[in-house]
């Protein structure tokens, strides 16, 4: 029998085991490499920079004060209002027979703008005019009397003692006086008479309604045939509203802030969305010179100028203010600030990185920024965005400012 040949399985099996226990080492060598490896590197690096923040200086951010400008725009709201406006009531009782305007016609000063028929107040007037008649008819037959009683009067005085007594001239002399104060009286009435007849004219001369200054029509209540009551009265109706716009005037409340930089006669610049681009130029006419306690703005009046009528009345408006400042104020940034339980402070930064804090007095605030009255100067670097946990004295590190500059200037 031939001899069995020697197995070789074994030995290729434990060849490739090998092989594939090699690259699996690979493997798991490079991925500890690119995994575990850059994390202790971070984890060095981070520690290295929390000891050196631990054991460093502060490093803060800095900034300097800057002059606010000399001219400052103040924009405020306001309405804007006719320089005159007026409703226009009649005087008279009666009917609207005519009417010779409508709501945008342009009229001048006397200028009919209405009739109406009057004729209760007609009637009244014919009377008034036939009782004067009558009371000046009286008066002539009063005065009548009046001379007649004089005349016997004197005829009695003339007489003399013995033919007629005493008591008989005594009598005459009572008759002249009681007519003359009835003729006194009937005068009295006929001055009366007269003066309601004048009424009564003066009522009929207001069936003729006129305009009482230049101005536009802005409204009209009345149709011809409308009952028409006289007076102002709760529950009256106006006749007409009449506007004077060629001169606008727009109340505007400035702040309490501002209100010391408004003066009357300085000029303002007015706008309205309506007119986009288009500045109309207004001044200062009065103010009222105190401020409202409620809500602590100082009420002002601007006059602008509407000769073209391109301006509305009633419309809102924009108001721009330009304040001109001698000694404008220090700016600084909000971040600068630090407000805390002894005021508003800033904190200075000397040349040789010391901290002090010290007080300011602030002014305006306009968000971002706030003007300081008194505290810094112009030559003062101040620390921004400071922690609380720095104490008075302290050294500090300052960072050094970003690079700002553009992209492909080639900065390096």
């Amino acid at each position: 029998m031939n001899a069995p040949e020697p197995a070789v399985m074994p030995a290729l099996d434990t060849h490739r085991l090998r092989r594939i226990l090699l690259a699996a080492g690979a493997v798991f060598a490079a991925l500890f490499v690119a995994g575990v490896v850059p994390r202790l590197v971070l984890r060095h690096q981070l520690q290295t920079d929390a000891d050196t923040v631990r054991t460093g200086l502060p490093l803060v951010s800095t900034t300097n004060p800057r002059r606010a400008p000399e001219v400052i725009e103040i924009p405020l709201p306001g309405s804007m209002e006719a320089i005159l406006e007026t409703g226009i009531y009649a005087r008279t009782d009666g009917y609207l027979t005519a009417r010779y305007v409508d709501i945008g016609d342009r009229v001048r000063k006397g200028q009919q703008l209405a009739d109406i028929d009057t004729p209760e107040v007609d009637q009244q007037l014919m009377q008034a005019i036939a009782t004067m008649a009558q009371d000046k008819a009286n008066v002539v037959k009063f005065e009548a009397d009046l001379a007649l009683a004089r005349t016997t009067l004197q005829r009695y005085v003339a007489a003399g003692p013995g033919t007629v007594s005493k008591q008989q001239i005594d009598e005459r002399t009572s008759a002249v006086t009681d007519a003359e104060k009835v003729v006194d009286a009937a005068r009295a009435t006929v001055y009366a008479d007269e003066a309601n007849v004048h009424r009564l004219l003066d009522l009929q001369s207001f069936q003729k309604v006129y305009a009482p200054f230049d101005g536009v029509i802005t409204a009209r209540n009345v149709d011809p045939g409308s009952l028409i009551s006289a007076g102002s009265t709760t529950g009256t109706r106006e006749l007409f509203r009449l506007a004077q716009v060629d001169v606008l005037r727009i109340f505007v409340y400035v702040p309490q802030s501002y209100a010391p930089d408004i003066k009357a006669g300085q000029t303002a610049d007015v706008s309205v969305r309506e007119q986009p681009g288009r500045v109309f130029q207004g001044t200062v006419t009065r103010t009222a010179g105190a401020i409202d306690p409620t809500s602590r703005t100082l009420l002002t009046e601007v006059q602008v100028p509407n000769p073209d009528g391109l301006l509305l009345s009633g419309s809102y408006a924009t108001v721009r203010f330009n304040v001109h400042r001698p000694a404008p104020p220090l700016v600084v940034p909000q971040s600068a600030l630090l407000i805390d339980a002894k005021g508003v402070r800033v904190a200075l930064v000397d040349a040789d990185g010391t901290l002090h804090y010290r007080s300011i007095q602030v002014g305006r605030d306009f968000g971002n920024e706030v003007e300081v009255l008194s505290g810094v100067d112009a030559s003062d670097v101040l620390a921004t965005g400071l922690s609380a946990n720095i104490a008075e004295g302290s050294r500090v590190q300052v960072a050094k400012p970003a690079d700002t500059a553009p992209p492909g200037t080639g900065k390096r």
